[in-house]
């Protein structure tokens, strides 16, 4: 048994380099390569809300097949298989509609592999480990998409055109591999023991007191959330002008913040209460939109890079282990399904809202102040709807010490210690 789950973290962890190494670099210039192409507020808007919403509402259809089926694996093949296609055919693109197709075709496989990886982690790995399994799984995610990001930086010339093939190619490339690793790994066969329709499901989730709460304030604040997608790309293309090798650079700070502080928090959230640091961690991400708002210069990008990368490993760690012990362990595909299903109808609505809402503003005012004025307005959403995080309680029979805001914001500290903390999610 020691040598299958042994086995099983090689595999997963390969999964989760070559992953890394290809899509997940490749995705830091989508909509980079929009707005080369032409894409203005309203096209920035349908890009994000459709890849967005086709992710997230597609795992209803995978979690509920992945569930009746008990298998995990062979979706994460099938899934592979076609992304690998799908990720050579994207620097084809002519213009920003065929872009947006493509975009969107990945995201429904995307959602295949999503919702039946996290079921998966969720099968193989309880609560008492699960944080530091997501942290492990995340610094190499981390890695992967330094490495190739630096390599990038290396290799980028002076034509975005041509090189923007590079990163899709290799994200092409690298989920071949992550089709054959999937194939490899031991799973164990699930079955569902509810028969139910799935719309009785979705009816019934109000019974799961937890899980609720949690799926009503990410599905609230989501609306607020997405606003912003829209409006990143055309911050950093059209009014600060970064290169390719500046957005490069940008995510590498970003990620390597998340490393050197993943591990810690996966073994504090494994001991300790996690809603005061989900609602802390909200809070401080609401800043983000704000901060894109008024920042000048690339060096002042490069901080709030750091500061965004502390708090989504946070986010990554902290959040997604709370919402696997929360789902109902027979249901955990149909469950995920559910709560990234309705995100991902709220991203589409705020997505588009966002892209309009600029476009609006930019028809009474120059870009920077309309930007301005849009981020003002995601900034106060998404501030306000953080308070709905105060809701969450820890699952019942946890063994994690009680934690509270006031603890993590005025713990007294030793001569010497750092006054500051770090925290991040996903």
């Amino acid at each position: 048994m020691v040598l299958v789950m042994e086995r099983n973290k090689a595999l997963i962890g390969m999964r989760s380099l070559m992953a890394s190494i290809g899509a997940t670099a490749a995705s830091t210039f989508v909509g980079i390569y929009a707005v080369i192409l032409g894409a203005g507020a309203v096209e920035m808007g349908w890009l994000q809300s459709s890849f967005n919403s086709i992710t997230n509402g597609g795992q209803i259809l995978w979690g509920k097949l992945s569930d009746r089926t008990g298998r995990r694996k062979i979706f994460l093949f099938a899934g592979s298989a076609v992304l690998s296609l799908l990720w050579f055919l994207m620097p084809f693109s002519a213009n920003p509609v065929i872009l947006i197709l493509i975009y969107s075709a990945i995201a429904l496989f995307s959602s295949m592999i999503t919702v039946n990886w996290f079921s998966l982690i969720a099968d193989l790995y309880d609560s008492s480990i699960r944080g530091r399994f997501l942290a492990f799984v995340n610094n190499i995610s981390s890695v992967g998409t330094i490495l190739s990001l630096l390599i990038m930086v290396s290799v980028f010339g002076s034509n975005p055109n041509n090189d923007i093939r590079i990163p899709f190619f290799l994200a092409s490339g690298t989920y071949i591999v992550s089709a054959i690793s999937s194939l490899l790994l031991k799973e164990d066969r699930h079955s569902s023991k509810f028969k139910e329709k799935f719309s009785t499901t979705i009816r019934n989730i109000k019974n799961d007191r937890n899980f609720y709460k949690y799926f009503q304030a990410t599905n609230i604040q989501g609306f607020f959330w997405s606003m912003a997608w829209p409006m990143f790309p055309i911050t950093i293309v059209t009014v600060m002008g970064f290169s390719l090798q500046q957005v490069a650079i940008l995510t590498i700070c970003s990620l390597g913040v998340s490393i050197a502080v993943q591990y810690v928090l996966g073994k504090f959230s494994d001991r300790k209460e996690r809603p005061p640091l989900i609602f802390l961690n909200r809070i401080m991400l609401s800043l983000i939109p704000l901060s894109y708002a008024f920042l000048n210069s690339f060096t002042m990008f490069i901080l709030l890079e750091v500061y965004s990368g502390f708090l989504g490993a946070l986010q990554n760690i902290v959040m997604t282990s709370y919402m696997l012990d929360v789902v109902p362990s027979q249901r955990k595909g149909e469950y995920i399904a559910i709560i990234n299903g309705f995100n991902g109808l709220v991203y589409f609505l705020g997505a588009l809202v966002g892209g309009y809402m600029l476009q609006f503003a930019i028809d009474m005012f120059p870009l920077r102040t309309a930007l301005e004025y849009s981020y003002i307005v995601v900034f106060v959403g998404r501030f306000v709807s953080s308070l709905l995080f105060l809701q969450l309680k820890e699952p019942e029979k946890r063994g994690r010490t009680p934690i509270s805001l006031f603890t993590i914001l005025y713990k007294e500290k030793l001569p010497g210690n750092p006054s500051g903390g770090t925290i991040k999610m996903k």
